[in-house]
């Protein structure tokens, strides 16, 4: 799975990409300008056929969405609403390199990681109840508190994102010709 952000991620939303990629044996990489369709381009380029997008909130991350990607591209529903606790926002898990063993109760949220079944007993647990999300590896562990499920039309809101940020691109540029 490819992981990214959305545009210019607060430090506490890096690392808790950078810690569910090292949990899934994934590859993370920043964002940037790119736009979705960027995204969706390097992910298949990578060979990936699944990209998980961690949006935030008042610089705290709190949504997981995802692209399945094949000839083309779509949103998958439904996005996930998430609370994670402060000492887990700073804490950084460093690469495990390990497979992935899914536990869940709802097939549909376990679908959208799109994990295969391991081939080795050594392998990090990725639990998934109604109410959380919890990664574990021996004594490392991260846990995602699920506060609700999203069913949104994802491209709207993304041209929605691209649009304010155009409007405030031309707005610097006006202000910079009125300081002329």
């Amino acid at each position: 799975m490819y992981i990214t952000t959305s545009r210019k991620p607060s430090d506490s939303t890096r690392v808790i990409a950078r810690n569910i990629s090292s949990f899934l044996n994934s590859t993370y990489e920043n964002r940037g300008k790119k736009s979705v369709e960027d995204v969706v381009s390097r992910a298949r380029l990578l060979g990936f056929r699944r990209v998980m997008v961690i949006s935030e909130s008042k610089g705290n991350p709190n949504k997981l969405s995802f692209i399945s990607i094949s000839k083309s591209w779509d949103w998958m529903s439904p996005e996930m609403l998430f609370s994670v606790a402060t000492p887990q926002l700073k804490e950084k898990v460093g690469r495990l390199g390990k497979e992935v063993s899914v536990h869940a109760k709802d097939k549909d949220i376990a679908d959208l990681f799109d994990i295969p079944d391991p081939v080795t007993d050594d392998t990090v647990t990725l639990s998934i109840q109604k109410d959380s999300i919890t990664f574990r590896y021996g004594s490392k562990k991260l846990a995602l508190n699920i506060k609700g499920f999203l069913t949104t039309n994802l491209d709207e809101e993304e041209e929605q994102e691209e649009e304010e940020q155009a409007e405030k691109a031309e707005t610097s540029v006006e202000r910079e010709d009125d300081k002329k």
